[in-house]
Parts: structure tokens; C-alpha cells; sequence
């Protein structure tokens, strides 16, 4: 049942899913790929702590990459500093693992990596309107079959989403380049890796199911992030994506409200955290006087319907306050945003040769795609501005279904006690955000 109170959800874990805090599953780790060079990542333990709770990975091409609290942190050389600043304790127990690297240019991609990664930080609940919303965003193309799915969950955040549907039967795999990645990793434990999604270190065709909701808009090129992910789609598979929507062609009165909201981002993606989450609650209280509360009152009867659902903000009338500060933090707080038309988003899914299977209209696109059933997958080689290693459609209205047993039991069972060991590969300066 879904409420509208401010209680965050708790449910208890499903069984045969690792705990919280786990060592990183051998298993998984047999997946990981080498973004410079599409290899294997083999395991390589400190000699005074033989597990993967801490330890790194290495490649034959001299890359390596810390695993810290169970996590894989696969990050290029520009992101490293943050999590050097963000991991500071981990790099002091085991000093060889420290990388070597300059301090990462600002842009506004980093600042949007900072923001969401204090974001979910700082909002970390679960609440129980959000299965409501997880469902809303996978009802197309006859809704997806969970149960057995090999699926990403790219630019996972706090791991909301994973949340249900690791819940519906899913092996879900959340991966995020920020540090939210570690309130996931905290809450919900399982196959988590820190990686920029523009650069994700999977195989080709490695996932039954890629999906990635309110990502691809803040970064500088959304088609870049789009055919890095489209890659490690399995022919026959599904890509599941939201953007936000272009205003054009919707009423002045909207459009001038987005006006004025881009106007205030231009002083709020400046502040500090604190003080965007200050004038995120002062928009939420407002918000609630003027628009909640005479929706909430006057949706009974076909008058107050009529009157009240154009209101500003309605779509949140249902949520717990925290929840609606949350969301005006979110729009606030990250520099870059994007807001696109629907032929611009349907051309580029056929532009990474998937076939659009639909696509609905509302506060954003939801957008369901498939790979053709006879289309290769594309190594890293197709990717653009591949990373050079460094020093240090229509319908058929069935629901998407698991693949064959090459991908792991939804179940990925108890963690294994062996470690591993990292280097660092270069990527272009513009780091992709997964808040």
C-alpha cells in the first residue's frame, strides 16, 4: 500500500542477498572489464587482509583499481582526487594504493558529480510513494518481467530503484560515479560499483536489461552516456531511460514558471549544499501552502479537479515533506540540466542502432528500447572518445523476460573471501554524473 506519510520504508532483506558491507562477490568481479582495454580484472590481496572488502583489482595493461568497503571504485584519473578526499582513511591503511594524480580541473560535469553525491548524502530514505513511482516508470511496452533479469541500474544513486526491483526478482547491478554510491552500498549491499557510466567496466552485451531514469540529462553529451550503456545491452535486451522534456509547444504560463526556476539555478548552483537545502525547503513550504494543501482539499469533486490539477507542483501532492525538499534540492543544486524534444531523444536511440519501442509523455520521456535480436554489441573500440591507459522499432507487447544461463542466479549467493588489486586510465575532463 502505498502511503503518503513521511516514514521512510523498511522492509527486511531478501534472502540469499549479501548484507550491507559485505566483501565485493568474487563472482562479480569475474565481470568487471578494464574500461582502457576491455580486460579482465583480476584480484591481487594486500598481504595483511586476504578478502575483497579491501583490496584492489589489476589488469594485464597496468591499470588498477581500489575496492573499498566492498565496493570497486572504477574511476578515470580526473575523478580520482575526489576519491582521494572522500576516502582518505581507506588510502592511509594501505598508502601503496594511493594513486598518483593532479588535482581534477573544475567543470560544471564535476560540480554536478558533487552535488548529487552530497544529494543522496544528505536525503538518503527510501520512502513507500517511491514503489509507486518505481512502478510508474517501468509500466511501458507491457511493464518488464523481473523475476531471473541480469539488469543496471546505471547512475543508481542511493539505490532507490534497485531497491525494487532487486525486490521483484531481479539481479540488479548499481553502479554510480559519485559518492552515493556508498549510502547504496550501506542500505542495500550486492554487486555495487563506483564507475563513470561514460566508461562502464562491463563486457559487451553483458545485461538482459540496461536502465538509467533521470541521468542522462545532466551530463555535457547525453549521446555519449546513451552508447556507452546501449553496448551492454544484450541482443534482444531493453534500454530503459527518462529524460526531462522540452516546454515547447505547452502554455506560457509553464513555460515562463521553468523561466524563472532557471533563473534561481543560476545563484543556487553556486551556494553551498546547506544553503541550497534551505531555499529548497523555503520553495517546499510555499509550494505546499499555495498548491498542495488546495489540491489536497479540493481534488474531491469535479470543480476543485478542474481548478487545482494546472497548479504549479501538483505531481508531488502525495509526497512526504522531506521528500518534496528533496526533489527542489535536486533541481536546484546541479549545473547542468538539459531539456530535450522527443524526436531529439527517439533519434538518438536509433542513432546507437536500437529500435524505439515506445515512448510516453509526461513530466518527462520514458522511453523503452531494444536491441534487434541480430545486432552485434559494440566493443569499447566504437566507443567515443575511448580512454588511452595512463601511468598511475515497434511494440510487440510483451514484457522483457531473462536470457539465457550465462548471466548469474538473481540469488548471487554468499560473498567469497579472496581480494584484489588498480591503476588508473585517463578519460576526456568531463567526468559523467550518476545522481
Amino acid at each position: 500500500m502505498v502511503s503518503s506519510s513521511d516514514e521512510a520504508l523498511r522492509e527486511s532483506r531478501p534472502a540469499g542477498r549479501p548484507p550491507p558491507g559485505a566483501a565485493m562477490n568474487p563472482e562479480f568481479g569475474a565481470r568487471l572489464r578494464c574500461p582502457a582495454c576491455a580486460g579482465a580484472l583480476e584480484p591481487t590481496a594486500p598481504q595483511e587482509r586476504p578478502d575483497v572488502r579491501e583490496g584492489a583489482l589489476h589488469c594485464r595493461c597496468g591499470q588498477s583499481f581500489p575496492v573499498i568497503a566492498g565496493v570497486p571504485r572504477i574511476l578515470p584519473d580526473e575523478l580520482m582526487p575526489t576519491l582521494l578526499s572522500e576516502q582518505e582513511e581507506f588510502f592511509q591503511r594501505h598508502p601503496g594504493l594511493r594513486p598518483a594524480c593532479a588535482a581534477s580541473r573544475p567543470s560544471a560535469t564535476l560540480s554536478t558529480l558533487r552535488a548529487f553525491g552530497d544529494e543522496w548524502q544528505r536525503f538518503p530514505e527510501i520512502h513507500t510513494i517511491h514503489e509507486r513511482i518505481f512502478s510508474w516508470y517501468f509500466e511501458g511496452a507491457g511493464g518488464v518481467a523481473w523475476r531471473g533479469l541480469y539488469a543496471l541500474d546505471a547512475g543508481c544513486g542511493m539505490g532507490r530503484w534497485l531497491h525494487f526491483a532487486r525486490r521483484a526478482g531481479a539481479h540488479v547491478v548499481g553502479m554510480d560515479v559519485s559518492p552515493a554510491i556508498d549510502v547504496a552500498a550501506a542500505r542495500e549491499g550486492g554487486d555495487l560499483v563506483q564507475a563513470d557510466l561514460r566508461y562502464p567496466p562491463f563486457a559487451p552485451g553483458a545485461f538482459d536489461l540496461v536502465f538509467s531514469l533521470g541521468v542522462l540529462h545532466h551530463l555535457e553529451d547525453p549521446v555519449q552516456g546513451l552508447r556507452a550503456l546501449a553496448r551492454l545491452v544484450r541482443p534482444g535486451g531493453e534500454l530503459r531511460i527518462y529524460v526531462y522534456r522540452s516546454l515547447d509547444g505547452e502554455p506560457w504560463p509553464r513555460r515562463a514558471l521553468l523561466g524563472l526556476v532557471t533563473l534561481l539555478r543560476r545563484v543556487t548552483t553556486r551556494l553551498p549544499y546547506a544553503l541550497v537545502h534551505g531555499v529548497a525547503a523555503l520553495v517546499a513550504w510555499v509550494a505546499t501552502l499555495f498548491f498542495l494543501w488546495p489540491r489536497r482539499l479540493l481534488r474531491g469533486n469535479p470543480l476543485g479537479e478542474r481548478l487545482t490539477r494546472g497548479l504549479p507542483l501538483v505531481h508531488y501532492a502525495n509526497v512526504p515533506f522531506r521528500m518534496l525538499v528533496a526533489e527542489q534540492f535536486d533541481r536546484l543544486v546541479a549545473p547542468i540540466e538539459g531539456r530535450f524534444r522527443r524526436e531529439e531523444v527517439e533519434a538518438w536511440i536509433r542513432a546507437v542502432g536500437f529500435e524505439v519501442v515506445e515512448t510516453r509523455a509526461e513530466l518527462g520521456w520514458r522511453v523503452v528500447a531494444r536491441r534487434p535480436t541480430a545486432a552485434p554489441c559494440e566493443g569499447p573500440g566504437s566507443l567515443p572518445s575511448r580512454p588511452s591507459v595512463g601511468r598511475g522499432g515497434a511494440s510487440s507487447g510483451a514484457a522483457l523476460g531473462p536470457a539465457g544461463d550465462s548471466r548469474p542466479h538473481a540469488d548471487p549467493g554468499r560473498h567469497g573471501q579472496n581480494a584484489v588489486h588498480v591503476q588508473r586510465f585517463h578519460a576526456s575532463p568531463e567526468p559523467a554524473s550518476g545522481g
